[in-house]
């Protein structure tokens, strides 16, 4: 897997991008995942961390 490269944020601009999803405006405010999808999002990260190679 390649490397992910990005811009260096400034404090300031990681501050705006915090307070763009704060509360109600956060698309997941109020819900939930449902069962079968924490057990999906669970099988795919166990997927993805056994493939990683141990430096």
């Amino acid at each position: 897997m390649a490397k992910r490269i990005r811009r260096k944020l400034s404090e300031a601009t990681k501050y705006k991008m915090r307070l763009a999803k704060l509360g109600t405006k956060n698309p997941m405010h109020g819900k939930h995942h449902s069962e079968d999808t924490k057990r999906k999002i669970s099988e795919a990260l166990t997927d993805y961390w056994r493939t990683i190679p141990i430096e």
